[in-house]
């Protein structure tokens, strides 16, 4: 014989509300936690030299400083933490970073991975395949030997001020940066 609720003095159980709209309750909560959740961190494209100029061109006004990295890197992996705390720190008092992968179109997933894992807040490029290496490296800085972790630093002006070859310390570019922001 079914199970019927008694009129008057009976009550549902309290499990039995908890399953009745479970389904779509349930529906709806991991559609607005999907909404809610940050996107992982993808490249925002790729520059070639009158790309990389370009890119540098859209922060003036701004500290711009830019980094060249590539996920084989070690160094390059090992400053990245520092790149993102300093761009956080600086992006309200006009400082903007970008990072430019070095990697090859071979090595996507481990940049997206790399990307994933470190959450940076500004954009990241990679340098486009094909073209002539030494004109997009002359395109940077005439004396970039090709080393990476690279990074240049350019002021409100859009004038390049300084070069940071091998890796670097959070204290060091935090001293760069603060020179410009003055």
């Amino acid at each position: 014989m079914p199970r019927r609720l008694k009129r008057g003095g009976g009550q549902p159980r309290p499990y039995a509300l908890r399953f009745v709209g479970a389904a779509p309750a349930a529906a709806l909560f991991v559609a607005a936690a999907a909404a809610a959740a940050p996107e992982a961190p993808k490249l925002a494209g790729e520059v070639d030299a009158e790309g990389y100029a370009a890119a540098v061109a859209k922060q003036k006004g701004r500290v711009v400083l830019v980094n060249f990295w590539a996920t084989w890197c070690v160094p390059c992996r090992e400053e990245y933490p520092d790149l993102t705390r300093l761009e956080k720190a600086y992006r309200d008092k006009g400082l903007a970073v970008l990072g430019i992968s070095i990697d090859s179109v071979k090595d996507m997933a481990a940049v997206d991975k790399f990307l994933a894992k470190m959450k940076p807040e500004f954009p990241n490029y990679r340098k486009a395949s094909g073209g002539d290496d030494q004109i997009f490296i002359e395109s940077v800085d005439k004396d970039w030997g090709g080393e990476l972790p690279f990074t240049v630093l350019y002021a409100r002006d859009g004038k390049k001020t300084k070069v940071l070859s091998g890796k670097q310390s959070f204290d060091t570019f935090e001293a760069a940066v603060k020179e410009q922001l003055e």
